[in-house]
């Protein structure tokens, strides 16, 4: 029960409020009348009306939320750990943290119960020491003191952060009574067990246990929750995977355990409120997400547990059934199913009772077996085998109907979960009369064509009662899962191939509106925003450039879903997969674990229908289903088939015979093998990205297929033939057929007149006397490619580049032969002598990561080096900064990125590939290029030659919002692209992807932002594309933020004048650099917030030339 208590500053009417079972109830005062409550016919929010007054219910939750909470004494600045309401025992319980100290605040929602004591102690019951107990506290045994309320109803612990308990643990006594939380003590986790912990305690409860059952499980599991909700998404998502196996009754749900049903009522409803209050109030979108899935797989509890127990009783006496030693009709499965529910009543209850309904309403034993299966999956050998078996041939007693059917819901008050009927029951009282009108309406139409969109519109409505709102009764939330199902299922049963275009465009955008109104995901909502600009706010089907923006909403929207899907999978796969090992649970159900729960989501069924639309949208944009990245020779390619989840598995492999690889996903910095022809992949992929350059120079075919029944057909190949062939016709349309094996030919020994401005591999350099050089020493030999080409574009007034300072080569060499670094040296000789022994196609050496490791985390900086190199920095920098020692922060980070960019010299990638190129490891030699890093509103790349075709003067362009890193490592989702022909530019795609790395001072404690980039003397060498197979790490490492992108709003897609001019003033740069340098360029970049191009390297292009 909240009381709100406010004034609000109006001359005519004055406020009464009362908040009755949950529903806000608001009394208008006039000066001459009382007026009543009054709905209005709004569809997405309730609000209160007198006259022209309105009175959104949300906001005045969240108004007296923020008062009550005002009156506890915490900062601002405090981070809230938990915050528990225990409605039945009339209390609320926060955990708080500033960092130095940690508080327990326990109040009671009535201040009026003086009598009332919290008998409390730490960790497993441990004596609180003197200094920690509040005023008024008195120790009363061994282990616990009792602390009384103070005037304003509360108790409020503190512990310093040094001294701080993992938790504290306590029961109320209010004069004689004692009161717990229905499964065991209050828990409250300050500093919480780690995720493996809580694993450790379910697994040796369900594998060792000999007594165990359901009721046990639920008992734990509200032991445990309060600890998981501390853990974060891994703790809640174990718990739910936990739960759901349970559902599933993969788990034993009877082992030797009896329990009244009263209490069974009692803990499913205690943990059922837990999960409720946690999907309003847990600290974090996805932990709330894995409470509400929890509590879907849950029974409500309550009820009147007693009624279980007596009301089977009731029926069998007042029929004259026999039970024990009573007289009567003789019913075996009558008698056995009446000990079941008097020691052991589970959720299964309700299926047997919806079974037997079944049976006495036809007299067929066929309809009690049908029902029983499709409502709960039981057989008869699954009776049969229970603790308490059920003897399942039950005499016809049709006079039973009725009286089962009131059975029956009480069996459902109690067992029944997320069922639409019996949350709305429970309910009803508690909902606005309009709204709860249109809830009647929907049950009594349920098949309506309107009832989808109905269901929306009441869940939308619906949300105002739950969101964020302290206490929500947990049949709000079940009612709310219900709804949500039971639209998934209307949405699947719809003929889809029989809707246009527009209708399932519409289809898609009420799904979207029904999914965002429980799923917090940023990523989501941010696709929702952009789909609703793209399809409900602007003309449809009005041209080219709209299909392209639908076609990027539409991409957004897909990489969303596999953003959303893979959030789950990560979080419960792998516990799935732990308790089929520990729970001998069948490989079948281990395996599609996490495809199931993302299955059963409403947003699972958007897959199928985006797919429809974008085929439409493409066709609409003049795109087919297929694009060209690299095109590779001319003619033919012929391998063997073979399909891969991604391309991890083969790096470092040797591919013996030439291969045709279908791919699901390409993370965009993969090594591409020799003897590889041909990828087809079904994941977009950036014409610029590192494996789309890594492709051209190798002359591989690389393609996307948009069209997923075609990937299946060409991956379905491989139950036919070994070998196939590949080739490109005059649509860029990518033909897969069986081939014979004779014909396969590797693409390295094909006809290629490859032309190439790479330079060719150098193992010379020339020692610097410094450890450092500024930008008007860089010369060759010295420093690396990128360096080098920065310092030629230093003079031209037209071209801005950021301030740079060189590591030059030799300088890692010189660091090794420092005295604080004898030890390092030697290990590392001893590793690289090792590594060099290495088989060719073995494998990754462990050696490598163990190099990385010494490199990147032990070497030292040489006294003179750390002198000289920070002064050029603080130099550089025009600051006031101050790096007085290499322990000071600022060196710390300096020092690591130079470090990180050293130790990527021993990356799995960059040493396969020196193998591949023959180039010995002692060769290659890494200067390190410190650049100022600019904030950046945009990145881009830029090729002033056509990256597919190599013709000269045809700049394309790719572009991302936030720093480049999600370009060139091709993350999901497209960039906007462009292309100079001629004098037109032309957008080829829009940018979709949902994520955007930004790195600027608020993110880094103020720390300068730097960036230190890879500069070797092993890339861009003749026929080896070796950008991005060395580190570039921004300073400090962990300055980049990943943020979800908003394209609603965004005016790269929306203001074409503002576009144009970008692009424009791109083309030009690009032009302009390839002059100065003298070649075809590979340009990397950014744009400021203030719409300022910085230049931040260039590089020979790749160019290959294919007759």
């Amino acid at each position: 029960q909240v009381m709100i208590f406010s004034t609000y500053d109006h001359p005519r009417i004055g406020y009464g409020r009362s908040a009755i079972r949950g529903h806000v109830q608001l009394g208008l005062l006039s000066r001459q009348s009382r007026l009543s409550p009054v709905s209005t016919p709004g569809v997405f929010d309730r609000r209160y009306r007198t006259n022209d007054l309105y009175i959104h219910r949300n906001a005045i939750l969240k108004r007296s939320v923020r008062r009550i909470r005002a009156s506890a004494p915490t900062a601002a600045e405090q981070e809230v750990l938990s915050m528990v309401s225990e409605e039945s025992v009339g209390i609320n319980i926060q955990a708080l943290t500033d960092g130095d100290t940690y508080t327990v605040i326990i109040q009671a929602s009535d201040s009026s119960r003086t009598d009332l004591r919290v008998h409390w102690a730490m960790n497993d019951w441990e004596l609180v020491p003197e200094e920690f107990r509040p005023d008024g506290t008195v120790q009363v045994d061994d282990l616990a003191v009792q602390t009384p309320l103070d005037p304003d109803g509360r108790v409020i612990i503190r512990f310093p952060s040094a001294s701080c308990p993992s938790k504290i643990v306590f029961v109320l006594k209010e004069g004689e009574k004692w009161i717990s939380n229905g499964a065991g003590d209050f828990v409250v986790y300050l500093k919480p067990p780690g995720v493996e912990e809580i694993i450790a305690k379910v697994f040796a409860a369900e594998t060792e246990y000999e007594r165990w059952s359901l009721f046990d499980r639920v008992n734990l599991a509200t032991s445990l929750v309060d600890a998981a909700i501390a853990a974060g998404p891994r703790g809640m998502g174990f718990i739910f995977t936990w739960l759901r196996w349970s559902s599933m009754k993969v788990l034993p749900w009877y082992k030797g355990s009896n329990y009244q049903s009263k209490d069974a009522a009692h803990a499913q409803k205690v943990l059922a409120q837990k999960m409720a209050n946690l999907c309003c109030n847990a600290p974090d979108p996805l932990s709330r997400h894995f409470a509400r899935l929890s509590l879907a797989t849950l029974p409500r509890g309550g009820g009147n547990g007693d009624d279980i127990r007596m009301g089977i009783l009731h029926i069998m006496r007042q029929h004259g059934i026999r039970e024990g030693h009573r007289p009567g009709i003789e019913d075996a499965f009558l008698e056995s199913w009446h000990q079941k529910l008097h020691t052991n009543t589970t959720p299964e209850d309700v299926t047997i009772c919806e079974a037997y309904l079944a049976f006495l309403h036809t007299g067929d034993m066929g309809e009690f077996w049908r029902v029983a299966w499709e409502n709960g999956r039981i057989t008869p050998e699954y009776l049969s085998q229970m603790d308490h078996p059920i003897n399942p041939n039950p005499f016809h007693l049709p006079q039973l109907i009725d009286p089962m059917k009131h059975y029956l819901w009480i069996l459902k008050t109690t067992h029944a979960g997320a069922d639409l009927d019996v949350a709305y029951e429970m309910v009803r009282g508690n909902l606005d009369g309009e709204l709860s009108w249109m809830i009647g309406d929907l049950l009594s139409n349920r098949d309506a064509w309107w009832a989808p969109g109905k269901i929306v519109e009441i869940r939308q409505r619906l949300s105002g009662y739950w969101k964020g709102t302290p206490g929500c009764s947990r049949d709000i939330l079940l009612l709310d899962i219900a709804l949500d199902s039971y639209f998934r299922v209307l949405v699947e049963r719809m003929d889809k191939a029989s809707l246009s275009a527009d209708d399932l465009i519409n289809i898609v955008s009420m799904v979207l509106s029904n999914a965002t109104i429980s799923c917090e995901s940023d990523v989501l909502q941010n696709a929702h925003a952009f789909w609703r600009r793209v399809f409900d706010e602007s003309p449809r089907w009005s041209g080219c450039s709209w299909a392209r923006q639908a076609l990027a909403a539409a991409d957004t929207l897909m990489v969303s879903l596999e953003d959303y899907a893979d959030s789950i999978t990560t979080h419960v796969q792998p516990y799935a997969e732990s308790f089929g090992k520990k729970c001998s649970i069948e490989e079948n159900y281990i395996l599609n674990f996490s495809e199931e729960v993302v299955r059963g989501q409403s947003l699972a069924v958007l897959g199928p229908m985006l797919q429809h639309v974008s085929g439409y949208i493409r066709q609409d944009a003049d795109m087919g289903s297929w694009e060209i990245v690299s095109s590779g020779i001319a003619g033919s390619r012929v391998g063997k088939l073979q399909c891969l989840d991604n391309l991890d598995s083969i790096q470092g492999a040797t591919i013996e015979e030439p291969t045709i690889f279908v791919v699901d996903k390409l993370t965009g910095n993969e090594d591409i093998p020799e003897n590889v022809e041909c990828i087809i992949t079904g994941q977009a992929t950036d014409v610029l990205s590192h494996i789309a350059i890594r492709a051209r120079a190798q002359s591989v075919l690389l393609a996307t297929c948009f069209d997923p029944s075609t990937l299946e057909a060409i991956k379905s190949l491989t139950e036919e033939t070994e070998h196939v062939q590949a080739s490109v016709d005059g649509t860029g349309t990518v033909l897969v057929s069986p081939a014979e094996v004779g014909t396969a030919q590797s693409s390295s020994g094909g006809d290629s007149s490859a032309t190439t401005t790479m330079k060719t591999f150098k193992a010379t350099i020339t020692p610097s006397p410094t450890w450092s050089l500024e930008q008007p020493s860089f010369a060759e030999n010295t420093v690396g490619g990128k360096a080098l080409n920065l310092h030629t574009l230093f003079n031209i007034p037209s071209i801005r580049i950021p301030k740079s300072l060189a590591i030059p080569y030799g300088t890692f060499e010189k660091v090794l032969e420092d005295s604080s670094n004898t030890q390092i040296r030697q290990r590392i000789e001893t590793l690289t002598s090792q590594l060099a022994h290495a088989k060719p196609g073995a494998g990754i050496p462990a050696e490598l990561a163990e190099l990385r490791q010494i490199i990147s985390d032990e070497l030292q900086v040489p006294e003179d080096m750390f002198k000289e190199v920070s002064k050029r920095i603080e130099e550089m920098h025009e600051s006031q900064l101050t790096m007085s020692s290499p322990s000071s922060p600022e060196w710390s980070s300096i020092w690591k990125g130079i470090c990180h960019v050293w130790a990527s010299v021993w990356n799995d990638r960059a040493w396969l590939s020196r193998q591949a190129m023959n180039i010995p490891d002692d060769a290659l030699y890494m200067s390190v290029l410190l650049q100022e890093l600019i904030p950046a509103q945009y990145s881009f790349v830029l090729h002033t030659s056509d990256p597919i075709t190599g013709a000269p003067g045809c700049v394309h362009g790719e572009l991302v919002l936030g720093m480049g890193e999600a370009l060139v490592g091709n993350f999901p989702g497209r960039a906007l692209s462009f292309a100079q022909n001629d004098a037109s530019i032309d957008i080829t795609t829009y940018p979709s992807k949902t994520h955007a790395l930004y790195c600027d001072r608020e993110d880094t404690g103020g720390m300068m932002l730097l960036m230190a980039r890879s500069d070797s003397n092993g890339e861009d060498l003749q026929e080896f594309a070796g950008a991005g197979l060395y580190s570039s790490v921004p300073i400090p490492i962990t300055g980049y933020t990943s943020k979800s992108v908003s394209y609603a709003d965004e005016q790269i897609i929306w203001n074409d004048e503002y576009r144009q001019s970008v692009i424009e003033s791109l083309i030009t740069i690009a032009q302009d650099i390839e002059a100065a340098c003298g070649s075809p360029q590979d340009i990397e970049g950014v744009i400021d917030q203030a719409g300022r191009v910085h230049i931040v390297q260039t590089r020979p292009q790749i160019i290959h030339h294919h007759e």
